[in-house]
């Protein structure tokens, strides 16, 4: 044991004697590797990283390093690119959530599931598909390591979110580790006779502990609405010559609320799906459902998609890939048809529809495509959280932004792709950055064994890697002045700088307060001591 954790000897012991041995890391490389994040960003290593597996235990530990004097900082699954959960100060207490991946509760009369909040989005999207039930935003791509916690840390979205919105639209309640240990319940849940159905049970405390990135607390149980698992489910997918039309099509379909998930992938996005396999044919993949809606009608449209498939795609430019779910064909086939018919009108051309179909068939695979360009290439992004009427706006800032650093970019061999989506009437770009560097062993260990053996001796370049740093936080820059918010605030955007409005400012500090009045809960995301 280090000097570092033999000056906190009795905490440690405290600890092992509330979760036991095994669960308290104090190993220097365990200890780098769980204080590690996607984000290069400077931080701290945790002198321990606990892993309890009940509320109580987790209460138990907070305690016990408030009395101690110590920071607590909350892991999920590992998957921030902000520095969401790597420690800000010395004397931190890391607690890694995913022991508690306990499903509580499956309330299918009053449509609610209470989970532990290590539980991945995977687990619990398998429970409740045996029951034929979903909660209504259901997972990001990650979801196979990403947590329930994790991601109302950050507001996550993606399954679901186009009718659905952000995870936090889908929060009924939630019980919290405050930074001394007391638990804190939010919603109906705390009423004295009731369940937990409902979030507004007045005012909505539910919502202070979304989307806090920790700053707040530890989310130990959440309490999710459901919905019933859709019947019929539809794909699509079109083809567009320039990001302006593609963006075009994609807020008017937004503003219908008719796709459950409707993303666009840039050239860079497109290549690299094809060198893995998945590609891009000519074809006219929905003319079959839309005929199916009969009559006249329903064969003249097929027609008209059908001469639209008939053109070569090899090579695409601009992707849209949309997924329609409904209780019935009818439902799926109507707004597959509006879509069709707004795609049609803003120059786009369908073709086989084998992303939403790969995405929905196994939502949860492995993140080596998230993570990693084709080749092993180095991936992060940056992202920007707009209302519809700026999308264009957004995108065509980007495109300039990329076009005049080009030069620059071409040096050091930096590649760059963008993927769009929306969430409600919230439209979302995420520009990624790409270049060989080392891997580490935390990406690794997040990848397949024969990838991980292939990539793992891709040498540092720190030269690069201070580039494309420099770049991303001039491109958060020019989103920020464009007006954008942001997901996964973390320690990375500018939230305090944003904020023009002084009492706001003055509330959330004031909460932080009373909730963390030593400032000991993840010091420094969302811009809070």
């Amino acid at each position: 044991m280090n000097q570092a954790i033999s000056e906190t000897r009795p905490l440690i012991e405290g600890i092992q004697s509330i979760v036991g041995a095994d669960y308290c890391l104090t190993d220097e490389r365990d200890r780098d590797f769980y204080s590690t994040d996607l984000s290069f960003r400077e931080r701290e290593i945790a002198e321990a990283v606990v892993q309890p597996q009940s509320t109580d235990e987790l209460s138990s530990v907070v305690s016990l390093a408030h009395q101690a004097g110590f920071n607590v900082v909350p892991r999920g699954g590992g998957m921030s690119y902000t520095s969401g959960y790597t420690p800000a100060k010395d004397r931190t207490i890391l607690i890694d959530m995913r022991r508690m991946n306990h499903i509580l509760e499956i309330n299918e009369e009053d449509m609610y599931v209470t989970v532990e909040c290590g539980c991945t989005w995977k687990e619990l999207y398998e429970a409740l598909s045996e029951k034929g039930l979903r909660t209504p935003y259901f997972g990001p791509l990650s979801g196979k390591y990403a947590t329930i916690g994790g991601a109302l840390s950050q507001n996550s979205l993606f399954m679901g979110s186009g009718v659905h919105h952000t995870v936090a639209e889908s929060a009924l309640g939630l019980r919290v580790v405050l930074a001394n240990g007391d638990v804190l319940q939010t919603g109906s849940g705390a009423h004295r006779h009731s369940n937990p159905f409902y979030r507004h049970f007045g005012p909505d405390v539910t919502g202070m502990f979304t989307a806090d990135t920790g700053a707040y607390g530890i989310k130990a149980v959440a309490t999710l609405r459901l919905v019933q698992a859709p019947k019929s489910t539809a794909y699509m997918s079109f083809r567009f010559e320039t990001l302006a039309e593609c963006l075009e099509a994609q807020v008017e379909i937004a503003r219908l609320s008719i796709c459950s998930e409707c993303y666009g992938f840039d050239p860079y996005y497109n290549d690299g799906f094809e060198k893995q396999g998945i590609t891009f044919e000519e074809g006219v993949s929905i003319v079959g459902k839309v005929a199916r809606k009969g009559g006249l009608k329903g064969l003249g449209k097929a027609a008209k998609l059908a001469m639209a498939g008939k053109t070569f795609l090899n090579g695409v430019p601009y992707s849209l890939h949309m997924t329609f779910d409904g209780l019935n064909d009818v439902v799926t086939n109507e707004h597959q048809e509006i879509a069709a018919e707004i795609c049609l009108r803003h120059g786009g051309t369908e073709m086989v529809n084998s992303i939403p179909t790969v995405f929905r068939a196994e939502p949860f695979g492995g993140v080596r495509t998230v993570l990693l360009g084709s080749e092993g290439e180095l991936w992060i992004p940056v992202h920007g959280f707009f209302p519809l009427s700026r999308a264009v706006e957004a995108g065509a800032t980007t495109e300039r932004f990329f076009e005049e650093n080009r030069e620059l970019m071409e040096k050091h061999n930096i590649r760059t792709s963008y993927l769009t989506c929306f969430s409600g009437a919230e439209f979302v770009i995420e520009p990624s950055f790409y270049w060989h560097d080392e891997l580490g062993e935390f990406r690794l260990s997040l990848i397949e064994e024969e990838f991980a053996e292939k990539w793992k001796d891709i040498p540092a370049d720190l030269e690069t890697r201070k580039v494309v740093l420099e770049l991303r936080e001039k491109l958060a820059t020019l989103f920020d002045e464009l007006g954008a918010c942001h997901l996964q605030i973390g320690k990375y955007y500018d939230y305090q700088g944003m904020i023009t409005n002084e009492p706001l400012k003055g509330m959330l500090k004031g909460i932080k307060t009373m909730v963390d009045p030593e400032g000991k809960m993840n010091p420094g995301c969302l811009g809070l001591e």
